[in-house]
């Protein structure tokens, strides 16, 4: 099968310090990847590459056999890959509604002079987003609170609408960075659903940078570590837990980890 993203031999130097070092890596249709790795290990910085968000400092990103290396990222979007962060990253003063529309509205194809005179074609364009922003609304959960003001929601709702903004704009792929941070385990579990079902119902794929272990291990197919920049592992969910170079990773060397 034809990888949908990949990572080929990326490096991305700071001055003097090199957070990635030859990472390569691919994410097929279908799949949940997770990239994960100690604090400090460049997952973040992986994504900003990625999603275009800073240029590497030597090798390529490839989405759908094109080369997006250094973005820049709103044509990254328009491709279908679109990225979540850390933060929630919502608009905190507009309703709901409005925030999943703004993010909708980077799909827009109708050229400005339509837009302007409002013609039939632009029209009918913004019926189809005000579609997909109610399909998006239903699909996070978030109905009820369709009205309600972003930045009043709980975490977890916020966490959701951060993940609905991206979704608005259609992607094919879907970059979740950290997304279960400051979840509960039962807030976990049920976006470990979530993300399930978004990948069975939207023929999604997702690729998550998550210190949340028990999502990562129950939810991805493949799973990427990272050390210092540096790829030491991937795998399914059981050949990452059983591997030696990440358990002193994550863990210490042994005899460290019995001092």
């Amino acid at each position: 099968m034809t990888a949908m993203l990949k990572v080929d031999s990326l490096t991305r130097n700071f001055g003097g310090l090199a957070a990635l070092r030859d990472l390569s890596f691919e994410v097929h249709p279908g799949q949940i990847v997770g990239l994960i790795g100690p604090n400090g290990a460049g997952k973040t910085t992986a994504f900003n590459v990625i999603s275009g968000t800073l240029p590497p400092s030597s090798g390529a990103v490839h989405f759908k056999g094109r080369d997006i290396s250094g973005g820049p990222p709103s044509s990254v979007v328009r491709l279908g890959l679109a990225r979540t962060f850390q933060s929630t990253s919502i608009y905190p003063k507009a309703t709901v509604g409005q925030n999943v529309y703004r993010g909708a509205l980077s799909r827009l194809r109708t050229p400005m002079v339509a837009q302007l005179l409002g013609t039939a074609p632009h029209r009918g364009n913004l019926r189809a987003l005000d579609d997909e922003v109610e399909l998006v609304i239903d699909l996070m959960g978030l109905a009820r609170h369709r009205d309600t003001v972003a930045g009043t929601l709980p975490y977890g709702l916020q966490k959701r609408l951060g993940v609905a903004i991206g979704l608005a704009t259609q992607p094919e792929m879907l970059l979740l960075d950290e997304p279960a941070a400051g979840l509960n385990p039962e807030e976990s579990a049920e976006f470990g659903r979530l993300l399930r079902a978004l990948r069975d119902q939207r023929k999604l794929t997702l690729l998550l940078v998550e210190h949340h272990m028990a999502l990562v291990m129950g939810v991805c197919d493949h799973i990427v570590v990272l050390v210092q920049g540096q790829k030491i592992a991937e795998g399914t969910a059981s050949e990452v837990r059983d591997n030696p170079a990440v358990i002193e990773a994550y863990l210490g060397a042994p005899e460290e980890a019995h001092a």
